[in-house]
């Protein structure tokens, strides 16, 4: 068994895919969707030659803190595939680490190979799936990840049925907050992304501009009962109001950077209704 070399395209810890993910990559077209995906729509594509090159990626997902890293560490030529070696490392045990949210990523180019791809572990236990022509498996490595997605890379692509550039299309969802996401939700019907983007306007900034109002409405109900209700109740609402803004503006730029960012507990419902093309 021999090894292909490896040559390293970017490492990190903060990328777009917040989801794990392996990528093998073997024309431009596809590169340029996982790119976008990766850094943004108005990243500068890195250089490969799919003459005679490849592109393999990998993608640890969110981590809770700094200090997790993935990395591509070997591509070993088998009697009928090519086996891609990831490693993923922990931060140690005792190490103290701030509270932050982070996407370690490693994508490498090798010399092309024309059969099936896998990937594996440093231990030599496979994944799920072999890997042919840009195929994509979300591996499923924590609880906090719902479900197995499987897709191509070229997805990324997909034109956005509203005829304007997906990213923004997906930020023009939350420029009227929920009545936007509604709108672009009617017309949008082939572009997953905009889809999530749309539906996270619905779920998310519609929930929370319900429970703005809400509070509002009920601390008037309250001021004939408990000055102190009245009070607590209309300063809630007043929070409440502040966080709408601030993930409005938040979801706004992230959309239109190309970003997948979710909310929490609305990102999720807007994953799965996105996926499903009947919602």
């Amino acid at each position: 068994m021999t090894s292909a070399s490896l040559t390293t395209v970017a490492k990190g810890q903060s990328s777009a895919i917040v989801d794990a993910a392996r990528h093998i990559v073997r024309d431009v077209g596809a590169w340029q969707a996982l790119w976008s995906a990766h850094g943004g729509p108005r990243s500068e594509l890195p250089p490969v030659d799919f003459a005679t090159e490849m592109v393999a990626a990998a993608f640890a997902g969110e981590r809770p803190t700094p200090g997790h890293e993935i990395e591509i560490v070997d591509a070993r030529h088998g009697a009928a595939s090519l086996a891609v070696v990831v490693r993923e490392v922990p931060p140690p045990r005792d190490a103290i680490a701030a509270q932050m949210i982070v996407t370690p990523f490693h994508i490498v180019k090798l010399p092309r190979h024309e059969g099936n791809v896998r990937f594996t572990d440093a231990s030599g236990s496979p994944f799920r799936q072999t890997y042919s022509d840009d195929e994509t498996v979300r591996q499923q490595p924590n609880p906090n990840v719902d479900r197995l997605f499987v897709r191509t890379a070229s997805d990324a692509a997909v034109l956005s049925s509203t005829g304007l550039e997906p990213n923004f299309a997906a930020a023009l969802s939350y420029l009227a907050g929920p009545f936007s996401g509604i709108l672009i939700l009617l017309v949008e019907r082939s572009n997953d992304f905009v889809r999530f983007h749309a539906w996270q306007s619905i779920l998310g900034l519609g929930g929370l501009g319900l429970l703005s109002a809400g509070t509002l409405i009920f601390s008037f109900l309250t001021l004939l009962l408990s000055p102190l209700a009245f009070t607590v109740m209309y300063w809630l609402s007043r929070i409440l109001a502040i966080v709408w803004v601030v993930a409005w503006l938040v979801c706004v730029i992230k959309a239109f950077n190309g970003s997948r960012w979710r909310l929490p507990v609305a990102g999720r419902y807007a994953e799965r209704l996105a996926a499903d093309r009947r919602g």
